[in-house]
């Protein structure tokens, strides 16, 4: 009995141990930011054209938020991560995850995304976001399985915005609760899933170059090569991080001080990745965009709190 429990306990880490490599960078560049934006934006209530709720009977939401993102994100992984192609590619980049690092079967991993895909369906369910799961899988299942995030890096970003305008619109619905959704709502959560990281979203590509050449994967930074891809990070950040406080939102000289914050370290990073041509600065440039994408959460609410 003791000798079982100890092997169910020992294949229950392993298997939780894998689930955490599936999505241990999606958990800092999409479940914590997609969280925060959820709600934040909930919080913010008449910017959003939202209703002003109790900030209690929003938080209480947020761990309900956190977990749909996980488990749609974890979707996303074990479908990405299973075709020969992906492994390959991961043996170069990534080969910590779970089947390079001989973890589990590609065999294995489909039968992992057919629960993952029945728990997922059903948590939107309860959670009343199924719409949205919906288009969703429709993306993910063309960017993953019929080589959309492959053949051209302006299509992979697109498609890439085109995700998290499900990830944060879901997040921010459930953060909601039983309101609807505002056309002001959804034009922020476009904004900054189709307009901010759609067009900054390569940041991630320089650090798995050698891995994406390898593959034949188009991107922005295989298609466009380092030095001209490295402009685009610099001139989009910079925009971004005024034209969003300022203009979008028209708040004041202070709403732009936390972009720009984290845009500074992030635009510095990149001209010494630049000149460097190192893949320890292509990461850290990596972490220090998703902080910036973080930063930009809080406006609605900063621009609330200020009017």
């Amino acid at each position: 009995m003791n000798h079982f429990s100890t092997d169910l306990g020992l294949h229950g880490r392993a298997f939780a141990g894998n689930l955490f490599l599936f999505t241990s960078d999606q958990i800092l560049d999409t479940v914590i930011p997609g969280t925060a934006f959820g709600i934040l934006a909930a919080l913010s209530g008449s910017i959003l054209d939202l209703p002003d709720q109790w900030a209690g009977s929003i938080l209480v939401r947020a761990p309900w938020v956190a977990l749909w993102l996980w488990l749609v994100i974890l979707q996303f992984c074990v479908q990405n991560q299973r075709s020969p192609s992906s492994v390959a590619e991961d043996t170069i980049n990534k080969p910590w995850r779970p089947i390079p690092a001989g973890r589990m079967t590609s065999e294995q991993a489909d039968l992992l995304l057919s629960g993952t895909n029945i728990a997922a369906g059903l948590l939107s369910y309860y959670l009343d976001v199924m719409p949205i799961f919906l288009v969703y899988v429709c993306f993910i299942t063309a960017y993953n399985d019929f080589g959309g995030g492959n053949k051209s890096g302006v299509v992979r970003n697109v498609f890439c915005g085109a995700g998290f305008s499900c990830y944060f619109g879901g997040a921010l619905s459930i953060a909601l609760g039983p309101h609807a959704m505002s056309a002001a709502a959804w034009n922020w959560t476009f904004m900054l899933a189709l307009g901010i990281l759609a067009t900054t979203i390569q940041t991630q590509e320089f650090r798995d170059e050698v891995g994406d050449k390898a593959r034949g994967r188009r991107t922005l930074v295989t298609e466009l090569g380092r030095e001209r891809a490295f402009w685009t990070v610099l001139v989009t950040v910079a925009f971004w991080s005024l034209y969003t406080p300022l203009h979008f939102f028209k708040g004041r000289w202070m709403t732009a001080l936390l972009p720009m914050m984290f845009g500074g370290p992030l635009f510095a990073t990149a001209v010494e990745a630049y000149y460097k041509g190192s893949n320890m600065l292509d990461r850290k440039l990596y972490k220090i965009w998703c902080v910036w994408m973080f930063s930009f959460c809080p406006l609605p609410l900063l621009v609330s709190k200020l009017a």
